[in-house]
């Protein structure tokens, strides 16, 4: 009896527990960054400002602007001061009218403020600054880079996102379908109307289309954490997007596509720029063979202490102007070396423009065949579906009917899966396509 009386005291204890347990407030979801639900464009927009990657691009424009700074002190003057201390190991004296007169003292001070202005360096401070302006139109264009690149990124799992969630709807639609036939298989398996193995067949196929559904679930999982990722949001954050998985014709031209990139791509331009610092290097290089002109004012002060404030054997205060050239006569081909090292740095630059130039023909050119293929694909699958969903639905209602088997219909449903899937797969590479074919031409023809 007593028990009896505690198990039941316990059971009593437990139910409580459960009910207050299931009033008490559920946990507050982890507050996000801005909407759930994105456009391509916000995406893009978010992902530009929050990209690590942008972010270094941006910062090595910061440096070139530096660069550029640095490199046009060279045009302005110099200021310098120094101070000099000599001691010399006795005074000197000479002979006046028969009396030994000091010329100077053994501690000598000196303080010298000079300012210098090159007037000529050969082309070397104009072509370090020419340089330095290249240097930053490369660092902008890698930045332009770097956009393209993400921009491109940011689409291909936007659009992943979208084939992800219509493989999801398929997987969906196709459990729905098979579980109405295998009810429909059972009831007539009741009635004696259907033997045992279609029944089990039904069920199979059911089991199969459970398991696609839940490869298909995991798809969307990851698609939505990698756009997370793009986006520098919690992988775990909720995100839907808004569908724009449609069709819409193309109507440029191949030659049209190949000229816009032949005129916008970065890479061409950075490409040109290359040359260009190149015949900057060069003239650079010949500057060794011209002299160096400049010239300074020189303030001085002297002493024989340390303020040098003047004395007997220092003025207190000089000046002079100096104009001074400088020319290398001979350094054992030290400068032609250096031309010639160069003239092959702009040889290799054009090259590699060349080589840029072909891969971003062959780049449109495959974007080009891939977005015509996908945009055929599309029609065809359209139609594809149209018969596919008429022959599923004439096989179910002939099995209805009893005139038609139960693998049939299940084959008739697997091929409407398969077609569904076609169609959703034929958009998302069309949609893929032009993507590619935009980063390859460097310009968006929306």
């Amino acid at each position: 009896m007593h028990i009896q009386t505690a198990l039941l005291a316990r059971r009593l204890l437990i139910g409580i527990g459960i009910l207050i347990w299931s009033l008490m407030p559920g946990p507050c979801p982890a507050a996000q960054d801005g909407p759930t639900d994105y456009t391509l464009e916000e995406c893009i927009q978010l992902a530009l400002k929050k990209s690590p990657a942008v972010d270094s691009a941006t910062q090595q424009i910061k440096g070139a602007q530096w660069d550029k700074r640095k490199a046009f002190t060279g045009f302005l003057p110099t200021v310098g001061v120094k101070y000099q201390y000599t001691k010399l190991d006795e005074r000197t004296y000479r002979s006046v009218s028969g009396f030994q007169v000091a010329q100077n003292t053994v501690d000598n001070y000196k303080l010298t403020g000079t300012v210098t202005q090159p007037l000529f360096t050969g082309f070397a401070t104009l072509s370090r600054y020419q340089l330095a302006a290249l240097g930053l139109d490369v660092a902008k264009i890698s930045e332009e880079q770097a956009q393209m690149d993400l921009i491109l990124q940011v689409k291909e799992a936007y659009f992943g996102i979208l084939q992800a969630e219509k493989g999801l709807d398929v997987a969906n639609q196709s459990v729905k379908q098979l579980e109405a036939h295998l009810n429909v298989a059972r009831s007539f398996f009741d009635v004696g109307m259907e033997p045992k193995n279609h029944v089990l067949e039904a069920e199979v196929r059911l089991a199969q289309a459970v398991q696609d559904k839940i490869i298909a679930e995991h798809s969307l999982y990851f698609a939505r954490a990698n756009m997370n990722t793009l986006l520098r949001r919690d992988i775990e954050a909720p995100l839907t997007v808004v569908d724009i998985l449609s069709h819409k014709p193309f109507d440029k031209s191949l030659a049209e596509c190949t000229d816009l990139a032949l005129k916008h791509r970065p890479e061409i331009r950075a490409a040109q720029r290359n040359i260009e610092m190149s015949d900057k290097n060069i003239r650079l290089a010949k500057s060794g063979y011209f002299p160096t002109i400049s010239v300074s004012y020189n303030e001085i002060y002297e002493g024989d202490t340390w303020e040098v404030s003047g004395s007997d054997y220092h003025d207190a205060k000089s000046w002079n102007v100096v104009a001074l050239a400088s020319w290398s006569i001979w350094e054992w081909g030290r400068t032609f070396d250096e031309i010639q090292s160069t003239r092959v740095d702009k040889k290799k630059a054009e090259n590699s423009l060349v080589q840029v130039t072909d891969a971003v023909r062959l780049a449109v050119k495959r974007s080009y065949l891939a977005l015509q293929a996908a945009e055929k694909n599309i029609f065809v699958t359209q139609k594809a579906l149209e018969q596919a969903e008429e022959n599923y639905r004439m096989s179910e209602e002939r099995y209805r009917e009893q005139v038609a088997t139960s693998t049939e219909v299940t084959d008739a449903e697997t091929l409407l899966t398969r077609t569904r899937i076609n169609n959703y797969s034929s958009l998302y590479s069309f949609k893929l396509a032009w993507a590619s074919l935009e980063r390859a031409m460097g310009v968006n023809v929306d």
